[in-house]
């Protein structure tokens, strides 16, 4: 208990065991209770549930408000709690509370449950002594009734005679070893028991206690049966002296192979992921240390996270993850065969120890190798799936410490997540310095959005028929604290980040439907406002609710809004789901457009199904049309193919007479580009209505013309 509420810096540490009305305390520190009534017990929950259970305050937590604990004089603030489960009963927990409010981290609750599980362990452990002291209590009452204590025991008696050599056993000793009771024993014969790291200390002692310079011994040893049994024992021994000689050693042996392998399950369990069996975080710890306690340690380490495991668990239950975890796990292994050496963190995280990491090619191929086997397929619950690791790795040979090592091998898993994911980045000494400016742009854009310094720029999207602005691209900008304007290609990096991505949309729905509303009560014309959505928007569930609630609250109907996303969106997020949620959309009357149509890797069968109303011809191949041939090519394919499929297209990054000229000619309704006009504040996007509508008067077709000629930059 002390190890523990010194691990958490809690003044109170327990072993609660709870019964039908109470809960004792089998250990403890800082309570004097050695039991309470199950009624105010924090642990009766944990043990309902055979779930951890962590509480930050209680005296808002509607179940332990009114506790006697939480409200008596040594009032319980917090609490963290771990089930005890044995053969899938839960009887306790090991738990740690505070009298202050405090948080339970994920990395603490681990903690907890790995302490549970030698908790459990040394329960074992105790109810097994209990037993043992039980039989041997019943051993000795037997004892003068049966001569059968040494084989019950495991307890056998020896000596040597110092004088002839003679050696005496009982016959416990006889069965221990694995020899005919009444062999008979020689130095020799008595050192072939033994394990071949034994055998030269007995020797040793031998020799010493022949010589007259021989003591007593009370140590344990491994020995090896002529089966080749490993057994363990535990040897006391004592040198008998006769006015001053040696004259007999003598001593006894017991067999402690059960307590051994008992002690070493322990081990094994606190160095041993309960899930996968793989070693755990604990056992990588000694491990670094252990490697790099040797002079030049030589091994490179390999970071590798489980992607899309939340998902997983969100769909198919946190049952299917542990499959999943369990799976790769037992492919890392084969994969890596006899390279090196596994360890799960923790969560979707393992380690991999690649040893003898001669080349950067060589790491690269066995991390390759290990993606590669974990993309098969595999079937859960009756769902197919394709497992996917990310890993980053760095080399022992260029990092002064364990720390450098694991934060270099971590930033590279981090590059990786975040521009390669599902393959592999090795540190290079750049990727720091990278990594870091990613991050301070982040915050950067964090802090934006707390200040609400985020705004669209509206990029208008012109009707090749007689230029009028039928739409505009929302776009989003960041006022930085000097007042300076900047555009999401500087703040792009913090993007790719899932929580802050979710959170510039909002900002922008917010702002696109104020700017609308505005434009209606003006009595402007503007067509549909289009917003950028990316997978993130997706992730939670919640899109079609953000954009009811913000266009509702705005009074603006949803016919005004255009959503657009790219191929990405439906490749990396689940595909169906993303679909349902836009057709949802859609039938409310929103229309989507498939953004940078022509860069991605979406099949023409996923664009026969997809939800999509529009298609935005990527800006690189217009602005290369004119002179290159295949990208001419590509673009009369585009509008060939959403003819047929009954698509409407616009063509985006128009910057010239020419490209508006073809475009025309192809039969292009819908235009985008500087040619038409930069991205604008509101203020300016509400100008160039006003003056629309001015100019919507009745004019020579000669003047619509020239304004397609001449542009609007």
């Amino acid at each position: 208990m002390e190890l523990t509420s010194c691990i958490f810096e809690a003044p109170i540490a327990l072993v609660s065991l709870v019964d039908g009305n109470r809960q004792w305390f089998k250990a403890r520190i800082g309570v004097d209770l050695q039991e309470a009534p199950r009624l105010h017990s924090f642990c009766a929950h944990v043990t309902e549930t055979m779930q951890p259970l962590t509480v930050s305050d209680a005296t808002v937590d509607l179940r332990f408000k009114d506790n006697v604990f939480v409200n008596g004089a040594s009032a319980i603030r917090s609490y963290a709690g771990s089930p005890l489960i044995e053969n899938g009963k839960c009887y306790g927990s090991l738990c740690v509370m505070d009298r202050k409010v405090r948080s339970f981290g994920h990395v603490e609750l681990n903690r907890l449950e790995k302490l549970a599980t030698v908790v459990i362990g040394l329960i074992r452990e105790h109810r097994q002594k209990s037993i043992l002291k039980e039989q041997q209590r019943e051993l000795e009452l037997r004892q003068a009734r049966f001569e059968q204590t040494e084989q019950s025991a495991k307890v056998g008696g020896f000596e040597m005679d110092l004088q002839t050599g003679q050696i005496v056993w009982s016959d416990q000793v006889y069965r221990t070893v694995g020899l005919p009771v009444g062999t008979v024993m020689t130095s020799e014969k008595v050192l072939s028991c033994y394990a071949p790291e034994e055998r030269a200390g007995v020797a040793t002692r031998i020799r010493n206690a022949l010589s007259g310079a021989g003591t007593g011994v009370d140590k344990e040893y491994r020995i090896i049966t002529p089966d080749g049994e490993e057994r363990w024992v535990h040897i006391v021994s004592d040198v008998e002296h006769v006015d001053g000689v040696p004259r007999r050693l003598f001593g006894i042996l017991q067999d402690i192979s059960d307590r051994h392998r008992h002690e070493q399950r322990l081990i094994e369990a606190a160095n041993t992921d309960g899930l996968t069996g793989l070693r755990n975080r604990a056992s990588f710890n000694c491990y670094m240390e252990a490697r790099y306690g040797e002079k030049e340690p030589d091994f490179a380490l390999l970071l590798a996270d489980v992607d899309s495991l939340k998902q997983l668990n969100d769909t198919l239950g946190h049952a299917a993850g542990d499959m999943l975890l369990k799976e790769v796990a037992k492919r890392l292994t084969r994969a890596l065969r006899s390279r090196g050496v596994i360890f799960r963190l923790g969560g979707d995280e393992f380690a991999i120890a690649v040893e003898e990491a001669s080349t950067a090619r060589n790491v690269t191929a066995i991390a390759r190798r290990l993606i590669r086997c974990i993309t098969r397929p595999m079937n859960i619950d009756g769902s197919t799936i394709t497992p996917k690791i990310t890993i980053g790795g760095a080399f022992a040979a260029h990092c002064e410490s364990v720390s450098e090592l694991s934060q270099n091998a971590d930033f590279a898993l981090y590059h990786a997540k975040e521009t390669h994911r599902g393959g592999y980045v090795q540190f290079e000494s750049g990727l720091r310095t990278r990594i870091e400016r990613r991050l301070k742009t982040t915050r950067e854009l964090e802090q934006a959005i707390l200040e609400n310094r985020l705004s669209p720029h509206y990029q208008p999207i012109v009707s090749s028929a007689n230029g009028d602005v039928i739409g505009f691209e929302a776009l989003v900008r960041m006022s930085r604290s000097d007042g300076s304007i900047i555009a999401a290609a500087q703040f792009h990096e913090a993007l790719t980040d899932a929580t802050i991505s979710h959170r510039v949309t909002t900002q922008m729905l917010e702002h696109a439907a104020a700017d609308m509303r505005r434009w209606l009560d003006d009595g402007l014309s503007f067509g549909r406002v289009g917003v950028n959505i990316s997978t993130a928007d997706f992730m939670r569930g919640d899109l079609e609710t953000r954009i009811r609630a913000t266009f509702s609250r705005h009074g603006v109907p949803l016919d005004h809004l255009l959503l657009e996303v790219t191929e990405t969106v439906f490749m990396q997020g689940s595909e169906e789901k993303v679909a349902e949620t836009l057709q949802r959309l859609r039938n409310k009357g929103v229309l989507v457009a498939l953004d940078d149509f022509g860069t991605g890797y979406a099949s023409l069968t996923h664009l026969r199904s997809l939800p999509v109303d529009i298609i935005k011809i990527d800006r690189s191949f217009i602005d290369t049309m004119m002179a290159d041939s295949s990208s001419m090519a590509i673009v009369e394919l585009v509008f060939d193919l959403a003819k047929k499929l009954g698509l409407k297209v616009t063509a985006e990054g128009v910057e010239t007479f020419g490209q508006v000229a073809r475009l025309l000619e192809l039969g292009c309704r819908s235009l985008q580009g500087y040619f038409f006009g930069r991205p604008m504040p509101a203020f300016a996007a509400e100008q160039l209505l006003q003056s629309q509508k001015a100019a919507n008067a009745p004019q020579p077709e000669v003047e619509r013309e020239m304004f397609l000629v001449a542009g609007q930059n």
